[in-house]
Parts: C-alpha cells; structure tokens; sequence
C-alpha cells in the first residue's frame, strides 16, 4: 500500500482538525441558523461583523440567540478614525505641513508609547 505524503506541516493539520470548518459569508439567517445547527454544537462559531461584508452586520445578542459564541466588529477600532484623518490630510493639502495640527496629533515618540513599542521590544528580546 503505497505512503500518503504531504507537504503541510504536521502543526497545521493537528490545528486544521481540531479547529473545524472555517464557516465565511453567510448571507442569510436560514445560512446562519444551519450553520449553527451543524457545528454550533461541537465548535464555538465566531461571527466576524464587517461593515460593508458580504455578511449583514447583526447586533451581538441576536447572533448569541442563533448560536454564534463569539461576534466580532473588527471595523470598530477605524470608525472614529474617519473625520479627524480627513481633517488632517484637508490641512495637509491646504498647508503643505502638519505643524497646524501637531497639537493634536502624537508625535513619534507618543505613537510608541501608545501602541507600546519599548514593551513589544523587550518581548522580542527573549527570542534572539
């Protein structure tokens, strides 16, 4: 009997059949409820609500009572980015710089600070 090979690394395909089907664009609450019906039972489904998907965005609650254990908006983080960043490249354009804005705005070191570059750094650091 010949040796069935494979070219995918053992780690995926342990996590590839332990995590289930990746369910993706389901567009009606009859896709919804059978997805929830199907597997629902044995994996945690995720409803991944992206403003503009092929997935009509629902409210968290009415997706837990479909069955989904997990809902994510991952859009939400940018919405408020939106008028301040049209704001600003307006005063670029208008100004030819940012010094108008840069009371407003984070310097380089305050970007770093936010998003924690020194700790991710430090992280980092263990693995060399």
């Amino acid at each position: 009997m010949p040796t069935r090979t494979s070219t995918t690394p053992s780690c995926f395909r342990t996590a590839a059949r332990h995590s289930g089907p990746f369910i993706e664009a389901l567009r009606t609450p009859e896709q919804k409820d059978g997805a929830c019906v199907r597997f629902g039972t044995r994996i945690p489904l995720l409803a991944n609500m992206v403003e503009g998907g092929k997935t009509p965005v629902q409210d968290a609650q009415e997706l837990a009572r479909r069955g989904f254990r997990i809902v994510i908006f991952p859009g939400v983080p940018r919405a408020p980015w939106r008028a301040p960043c049209r704001a600003t490249t307006s005063n670029l354009r208008q100004h030819g710089t940012t010094l108008p804005w840069q009371d407003r705005m984070l310097d380089f070191q305050g970007m770093n600070s936010l998003i924690g570059t020194q700790e991710t750094l430090a992280q980092a650091r263990r693995y060399e």
